[in-house]
């Protein structure tokens, strides 16, 4: 005869990864960038041009590069997803975490 033991099931396991960390495999792509970091309508009158300069600042490439990338970014590198995604993160900390007058430098 066995002996049967019921054991409960933690259905919350521990885990040595967070949710931030699961986030950040996750890619972002250009416009979905935009659409988060630059405070403008995608209807108005300078947006592309608002979202180069995002997304230059973001992945530390040219201008003229990112505009090369085609009308909706579609030649972008594949490495570019994932830079945008971690720069979206340190915005989302930024956002939460410094106050408004910290200095930019």
């Amino acid at each position: 005869m066995q002996l049967r033991i019921n054991r409960v099931i933690d259905s919350n396991p521990q885990t040595t990864q967070y949710r931030i960390d699961a986030l950040s495999d996750l890619p972002l792509e250009p416009l979905e960038y935009c659409q988060r970091w630059v405070e403008m309508s995608s209807e108005e009158r300078g947006y592309r041009k608002a979202c180069i300069a995002a997304l230059a600042e973001a992945t530390g490439l040219s201008e003229r590069t990112i505009g090369n990338w085609g009308q909706n970014f579609e030649r972008r590198p594949n490495y570019v997803v994932h830079i945008l995604r971690m720069a979206d993160m340190l915005n989302q900390i930024r956002k939460i975490v410094l106050p408004p007058d910290y200095p930019q430098k």
